[in-house]
């Protein structure tokens, strides 16, 4: 088991300061400074330079920060382990993806899985595609889903092609167009979720190339939000076509696909570690199954 000294340490080389680490442990960042001093005493070399711009590890503390992970990660599994010999005991699904998958994707397929016999727990937690990828390496989540714009990796378990596309209501005047360049949208109101998903960072790269310099007029960190205001035809955003299947099924949507190479290159992974309980390997099969089904019903769909 990793020492509360350890777990602070964690937390610090996680977040990059002692405030920040304290504010994500709930405790003061007095007591996390405590645990680093007490960590540097034991091994009798500082972990950390103490710059301006936060806390940055010494070799000694890149030494100690790998161990700690390692040390982490197989305690998590020994856990896991032990959980699972109490099949009497309900297994927990700690599930990670971004709020639109998370929202429209996720409710079916867990609550399918659950009439279908198995019992289980779920935790969802929503994040930047970045951030669930770093819990499922860490062992803080089971199983991830994240959109990538490069295909495979050592967690992926499953992969479907989710091209970018322009998403916006049918009344919406670049409906009337087959495909949309970067440039068609100068005119028009954009709104996207802020940085760190892949959308975001498509838009950003190819809005300031050749001379675009397109406005983005909406921003949020909610995707709810953003859908809103595409809904209400006030907006363009860029998204995959899963996690709003139902919306261009019934047509208070409609997706045109961006004439740009790049945007055809994302990827939506079911991201999981190894040695996860039996319920939760199943789990991770049926969510593979269930969204290989919604991509296969959306391409059998008349544009």
């Amino acid at each position: 088991m990793l020492s509360t000294a350890h777990r602070y340490f964690l937390q610090v080389v996680r977040y990059g300061s002692v405030k920040n680490a304290a504010v994500s442990l709930h405790v003061a960042p007095s007591a996390v400074s405590r645990q680093i001093a007490k960590l540097e005493h034991q091994c009798g070399a500082a972990l950390f330079e103490r710059r301006p711009q936060g806390m940055v590890l010494t070799g000694a503390g890149e030494l100690l920060a790998s161990h700690a992970r390692r040390m982490a990660i197989d305690t998590e599994q020994a856990m896991r382990e032990i959980r699972n010999l109490h099949r009497a005991e309900l297994t927990t699904i700690r599930i990670g993806s971004n709020e639109a998958v998370a929202r429209n994707l996720l409710p079916a397929i867990v609550g399918g899985f659950r009439q279908d016999g198995p019992d289980a727990e779920f935790q969802v937690h929503v994040a930047s595609p970045g951030v669930v990828a770093q819990k499922v390496r860490d062992g803080g989540l089971d199983v991830g889903l994240a959109f990538s714009l490069h295909p495979g990796g050592a967690r992926v378990r499953h992969e479907i092609a989710s091209p970018l596309r322009a998403i916006m209501a049918p009344h919406h005047p670049l409906a009337a167009l087959s495909s949309i360049t970067i440039g068609d949208l100068r005119p028009h109101p954009v709104g996207l979720t802020d940085s760190g998903f892949t959308a975001r960072l498509l838009f950003d790269h190819f809005a300031e190339g050749e001379g675009q310099h397109i406005r983005l007029t909406y921003s949020s960190n909610s995707s709810s939000v953003i859908r809103a205001l595409v809904e209400a035809g006030d907006a363009v955003t860029l998204a995959g076509e899963l996690p709003l299947a139902d919306a261009l099924a019934a047509g208070t949507l409609v997706a045109r696909p961006m004439a740009l190479p790049a945007f055809e290159a994302r990827y939506l992974q079911v991201l999981a570690g190894s040695g996860l309980p039996d319920t939760t390997e199943r789990f991770v099969q049926r969510l593979a199954r269930e969204l290989d089904a919604t991509a296969a019903r959306m391409a059998r769909q008349p544009r």
